[in-house]
């Protein structure tokens, strides 16, 4: 018989789904690895035409703590919001359906918000590509709107956030198709949250490949990251703006590395015709065309007053 010294106090998870049967498993499972159980397990088709929902059905059936909800309107903010307006506890974890959950994270991240009560709570996860290689996605508290501008580190998988403070920030744009969580990451960001790092090993394995969520090429739907950006731009502080053009010559270059010179010609032309700083663009352009990393280093020592 559970014990309540095995389930969560502070945290609810909300997973959405949309025609994952040959990834959903994998995520569930991990789910019930986890050395200390969730207070919820709230899962939302969106419109699944393949088995997902039947897998997910049966999962559902024998745990007491997991429910599963449609919902209709297409894209997974709007099945994220509908899981977030069921989630009664203090703290709400959004996961990915086709990432995987070491067995330590749901009780680190529980140990971190019974110390800290941080507004968000993130850490250091892994991401593996189809070669099977990995890499790791560092976060940082330390300077946290340049740092989730130039490396997402309020991704979903990396953090937990109060509740109340996502309801607060309107929840999730469902108007945008792609990078869905840099925007909302943005929009926490200016409310000025209580940050704290979880360091220790990272607890989240999410996994790069054609048919995952975040896909591997960015020119292949370009209006996915480009709308995003468009409307961080407008809804951030202006004096931060000629960060998010940085972030955009950053995708421009690498677009160009692609092969899509179109779509990075027409991206870079945008920028250069609004921004004071023309020279300073060109030069993050070229350096991410190069290098193709490390180009959130350039900005800082380019733009150190505004990246502080």
């Amino acid at each position: 018989m559970e014990t309540t010294e095995n389930v969560s106090e502070f945290i609810t998870i909300v997973i959405p789904v949309l025609n994952r049967e040959a990834t959903i498993e994998r995520t569930l499972a991990s789910v019930d690895a986890q050395s200390l159980r969730p207070a919820e397990v709230i899962i939302v088709d969106n419109g699944s035409t393949d088995s997902t929902y039947s897998i997910v059905d049966k999962w559902v059936a024998s745990r007491t703590y997991a429910s599963i909800l449609k919902e209709p309107k297409p894209g997974a903010c709007a099945a994220r919001n509908r899981g977030l307006e069921l989630v009664k506890t203090p703290y709400v974890m959004f996961f990915d359906s086709d990432d995987e959950m070491l067995p330590h994270h749901v009780r680190d991240f529980e140990d971190a918000a019974s110390r800290t009560r941080a507004d968000i709570i993130g850490r250091t996860i892994l991401t593996e590509f189809s070669n099977g290689t990995r890499k790791h996605l560092w976060f940082s508290a330390r300077t946290p709107m340049f740092r989730h501008l130039f490396n997402s580190t309020l991704s979903t998988q990396r953090i937990i956030v109060k509740t109340e403070l996502v309801r607060r920030v309107g929840g999730w744009n469902e108007t945008l198709p792609g990078w869905n969580d840099f925007e909302l990451g943005v929009r926490l960001l200016q409310t000025s949250p209580k940050m704290y790092h979880l360091f220790g090993k990272p607890s989240v394995i999410t996994y790069q490949t054609p048919g995952s969520i975040t896909g591997t090429s960015f020119s292949e739907h370009p209006e996915r990251w480009e709308k995003s950006l468009a409307v961080i731009r407008e809804e951030i502080a202006p004096r931060l703006r000629p960060l998010v053009d940085a972030r955009t010559m950053v995708l421009a270059a690498r677009y160009a590395a692609e092969g899509a010179t179109e779509h990075a010609r027409r991206l870079y032309d945008e920028v250069m015709s609004r921004t004071p700083h023309k020279r300073r663009m060109a030069f993050i352009y070229r350096h991410n065309l190069i290098f193709g990393h490390g180009t959130w280093v350039l900005v800082r020592l380019l733009f150190p007053i505004i990246c502080s």
